[in-house]
């Protein structure tokens, strides 16, 4: 029996209907994506739900006492509270004791009263009750997890991936049978993402949520939800399973449009022909007529076509000459040097906080370097897609903002697009172009600012997290356009899927300013971080097992003739193959290499810290006789 039930629910935004009349059902345990367009109302959906739960409505159903959570986008804090404070500012009763007890604490420190003493015995005795000493301990876990401690700090000096963090964090604090997540991973670096899905792996709870993040939902979801063409449609599986389903879903829609339009050309013959009489039946075959015409025709989705005409890079594109930038005591660029050429697609990886957007406002000169040189081409023009979108006039409408940036595109083959058909192309349907922008949703304002910075037609591409709030279809054509832009992309982003899609080098913010360069994938970078963790695991267990090893009793003797030359031998060889496993470690520091060198790498390691352990063994024998 599903613990939620939604029986024919609709929902509009003004004038548009965002989905009418959907149904559906979820069962306890469901691991539940749901995915669409922006602006179709996914958003909107979790919001019902969720407000149900504490208002009846009259479409939604649920399991009575259904304990649900729900986080929202952006999460709601107050700026002046302490991340303590806000942690514990939930409304579950071992929340409240939690916080009245520290409060009781503080009060205690400052100065004693019987009545501050009776509280505290009160509250003691109430946290005993409640076992809050265990709640507190899988708080202190969480937040250890997630390297949260500075539990001072006010919320609102905190960066939107540390906002996101902490109410990831408080999300988990309590037992719930039903979790709501409206795009957890924007913001969120790639070590809390994996965290994350690991949290929802073992998650038994059921789980309904908004996401973008193709490797997050391949690995989590056992159902996908879409709202396609104001319907809901349900598809058994993961993301791959999605959309072998979605293609065959597709098909048949075409197949069964395709046999109207045949009924539909044999019907207008006729009634152009002109009926010779007006019977019962005729006029049943008119209506039947009008019924086709007028029906709400299958559409296949609109291709996103990005493929505009890139403006000429000059012979010098960008260099970066020994660049340093501190911000008071914290050195986030240290001495990096980098030329950049035609055609490169770099990738930009490390922790929240690390620099990365600081190297972006270097490279374009938002910032002046504390030391080296930024040279910039004389024919290199920027296009910067940041986090938050361009400042937008919400009273504007759609087309009146990007007529601002232009009023055509060339695409390569020549063709100038106008505005409008540009908008079409980004899925802004003619109804909308004189939408105001402020009614438009967030992905949609993301698209527009797509829209704009594509008229200025640059040759140098910086998207800082370009994948926040923009919807999958939207995100698959953008990999393919970058994937054939002729000119330089570099990107920040925490998409892993995105990222694999796109680039095929890396910058790796390392620490202390420090900046590596890596040949390969996102993929191919996890994959060598983990084989050279393993090898120098594999060698500190080896050498400790070496030098924990209580050695046999050996009968002392002369060493034979044969015994000598072997341990001479066994030094040599030991010297050679520590001198080879030294070269394969290197190419893993280098990034030198793509896939394939990187396995064979790992390989060599592997068969090289095998024969070192045989020879290391023998040599001590030997060693031991001859001393």
């Amino acid at each position: 029996m599903p613990i939620l039930s939604v029986q024919n629910l609709s929902a509009s935004q003004g004038a548009k209907t965002l989905f009418e009349k959907i149904s559906f059902g979820i069962e306890a345990g469901d691991k539940i994506a749901l995915i669409g367009v922006n602006g179709c109302g996914k958003t909107t959906l979790l919001s019902m739900l969720a407000q149900a739960i504490g208002s009846p409505h009259p479409a939604i159903s649920h399991q009575q006492g259904l304990h649900v959570r729900y986080l929202a986008q952006l999460p709601v804090f107050n700026p002046e509270d302490r991340i303590s404070d806000h942690l514990f500012r939930g409304d579950s009763p071992i929340a409240s004791v939690i916080r009245d007890y520290h409060l009781c604490l503080s009060g205690l420190e400052a100065g004693t009263s019987v009545a501050l003493e009776n509280q505290f015995a009160s509250l003691s005795g109430e946290m005993d009750r409640l076992n809050a000493w265990a709640y507190e301990d899988r708080v202190r876990s969480i937040l250890d997890e997630l390297h949260i401690d500075q539990l001072d700090q006010k919320m609102g000096s905190l960066s939107g991936g540390m906002v996101k963090k902490i109410a990831l964090a408080q999300v988990f604090f309590d037992d719930m049978e039903m979790l709501i997540l409206d795009e957890p991973t924007n913001h969120l670096d790639i070590e809390t993402i994996e965290w994350l899905e690991a949290m929802l792996k073992r998650f038994s709870a059921t789980l309904l949520m908004v996401t973008h993040d193709r490797y997050f939902l391949d690995k989590i979801c056992t159902r996908i939800f879409e709202i396609d063409q104001q319907a809901l449609f349900t598809y058994a599986g993961n993301y791959q399973n999605y959309l072998i389903q979605r293609e065959q879903r597709y098909a048949n829609l075409q197949k069964a449009e395709d046999t109207i339009r045949s009924v539909l050309r044999v019907e207008l013959e006729w009634l152009r022909q002109g009926p010779k009489a007006r019977s019962t039946k005729q006029k049943a075959r008119k209506q039947r007529i009008d019924e086709l015409v007028n029906r709400n025709a299958f559409s296949e989705e609109k291709a996103l076509s990005l493929d505009v005409a890139g403006r000429r890079l000059g012979k010098k594109i960008l260099e970066l000459k020994s660049v340093q930038k501190s911000f008071g005591d914290k050195v986030v660029v240290r001495d990096f040097s980098y030329t950049f050429k035609q055609g490169e697609k770099i990738g930009i990886l490390g922790p929240n906080g690390a620099g990365k957007t600081t190297l972006f406002n270097l490279i374009t000169e938002k910032l002046k370097p504390d030391a080296g040189e930024v040279d910039v081409g004389v024919n290199t023009v920027f296009g910067y897609f940041d986090q938050h979108s361009m400042a937008f006039d919400l009273t504007m409408t759609v087309l009146d903002h990007v007529k601002q940036f232009g009023s055509y595109v060339t695409m390569h083959d020549g063709l100038q697009l106008s505005a409008t058909k540009l908008l079409e192309r980004f899925l802004f349907l003619p109804s909308s172009f004189y939408t105001p922008i402020g009614k438009l949703s967030g992905g949609e304002r993301r698209r527009l600012h797509l829209v704009c910075l594509l008229l200025q037609n640059p040759n140098f591409l910086l998207f800082d997290e370009p994948t926040n709030d923009l919807d999958i279809q939207t995100l698959s054509v953008l990999e393919n356009f970058l994937l054939s832009f002729a000119g330089c992309v570099i990107v920040i982003s925490h998409d892993r899927y995105f990222m694999d899609r796109v680039v095929d080098q890396l910058l790796v913010f390392k620490g202390k300013g420090r900046i590596a360069h890596f040949v390969g994938s996102y993929t191919d970078y996890a994959d060598t971080v983990q084989v050279l963790a393993k090898v120098k695991i594999d060698a500190k267990q080896s050498n400790g097992s070496r030098e924990n090893q209580t050695p046999e009793p050996i009968e002392k003797r002369r060493l034979s003739n044969r015994e000598q030359e072997e341990l001479k031998q066994l030094e040599t060889e030991i010297s050679d193959l520590e001198k080879e496993k030294k070269e394969w470690e290197s190419v893993f520091l280098s990034g030198a290499g793509d896939a394939e060198v990187f396995e064979k790498a790992g390989k060599e390691m592997k068969r090289l810290s095998g024969d070192l352990d045989k020879k290391y063994t023998r040599w001590e024998t030997l060693a031991a006789l001859s001393s």
